[in-house]
């Protein structure tokens, strides 16, 4: 019986990457986060259209602090990586830099040079945020609907092999 679920390491890779390149994601939480969706209240001559059974400002205030919360949590997440994934994790996936840093330019900062040796660090700062991001989660109380669980966790083939050699095991002494 293992302690911890193996993880599919490239589905992880990829989910961090998306959430991070999908302009619907974090990018999206960034600007909701910005954007405090405070109005005017909308008067009407007859005073029944702004009548509501709930108030529309709290929940969007709400919404606004649930989004810095998980900006927050994702930006302390990144300070927490081990340098080289801090970096790329800053110059390659954080939205707002205007030019994000290509591998080309990135790779000799980090002093590799080849392009997997530039891959094996990017893939390990995926990892490393899906670790960190978590209990930063947890800290922030993070809505896990914004930022989810990024670990794909492998079937249990592992238990299925070692109950198949135990099976092997029982009919061999019989």
């Amino acid at each position: 019986m293992e302690l911890f679920q193996q993880i599919d390491k490239q589905a992880t890779i990829d989910k961090v990457r998306h959430f991070f390149w999908d302009d619907d994601q974090f990018e999206g939480i960034c600007l909701r986060a910005g954007n405090y969706g405070l109005r005017s209240p909308q008067l009407d001559l007859t005073g029944i259209k702004g009548s509501s059974a709930f108030n529309s400002t709290d929940d969007r205030l709400a919404d606004v602090a649930d989004c810095l919360h998980a900006v927050c949590a994702v930006r302390e997440a990144i300070q927490s990586c081990r340098y080289s994934s801090k970096v790329i994790l800053k110059e390659r996936f954080l939205p707002g830099f205007i030019d994000r840093m290509y591998i080309k330019e990135l790779a000799p900062k980090l002093c590799r040079y080849s392009d997997d040796g530039y891959k094996a660090l990017e893939e390990r700062a995926c990892l490393d945020f899906a670790d960190i991001i978590e209990s930063k989660c947890a800290v922030y109380r993070v809505d896990r609907q914004l930022i989810p669980d990024f670990h794909v966790y492998l079937k249990s083939g592992m238990n299925q092999e070692s109950n198949g050699d135990q099976a092997a095991a029982t009919r061999g002494s019989n």
